[in-house]
């Protein structure tokens, strides 16, 4: 019994380790990009694009790679479609822009309603304190983008953004305090 909880006590503490090093890289990321907002919409979009792009071209190898499985057609069409949507968004920057701040509100949005119910899934396991007011503000940051699209979308992507990593880091180092 004892070496289970041994055992059980050093995976806690891995994953504390794990959620203080994510709540750290979260927060200097954050800050980079609360700093910088402009530059970050414009990093975010590039970022996607060129992940888009290696999706795609990784998907249309596959497909041949594997011809003569029944999924061909299905993971070639959807590798095109992933380097259309690549070729969009590096060469159209400004409508890319757009487009990614409203996807952005809305991940926020989402992102915002699990983090509160997860907090109160929680409540007996961790301090869920900060999970639920980090919740709360990404809820807020969903909203605020999605009533300010689209005339503000060339900085408020990635200054709510760096306002949604710093937070979440923050939750992280928070999380990585859980109770042993």
């Amino acid at each position: 019994m004892m070496a289970a909880k041994n055992i059980s006590m050093n995976k806690a503490g891995a994953l504390n380790g794990w959620f203080l090093a994510l709540g750290i890289l979260f927060v200097i990321f954050g800050f980079v990009i609360m700093l910088f907002p402009i530059a970050g919409t414009v990093t975010i979009e590039l970022v996607f694009g060129l992940v888009l792009l290696f999706l795609g071209l990784s998907q249309i190898v596959l497909a041949f790679v594997a011809q003569k499985w029944t999924g061909f057609l299905f993971v070639f069409l959807s590798g095109i479609v992933s380097i259309i949507l690549a070729v969009f968004l590096l060469f159209n920057l400004a409508a890319g822009v757009i487009i990614l701040t409203l996807l952005l509100g809305i991940y926020l949005l989402i992102e915002g309603l699990i983090k509160i119910f997860g907090a109160f899934r929680l409540e007996s396991e961790v301090n869920n304190g900060w999970l639920l007011f980090d919740g709360a503000i990404t809820l807020l940051l969903g909203l605020l983008v999605i009533l300010a699209w689209p005339t503000d979308s060339t900085w408020v992507m990635g200054l709510f953004f760096g306002i949604y990593l710093l937070f979440g880091g923050l939750s992280f180092i928070m999380l990585s305090q859980m109770r042993k």
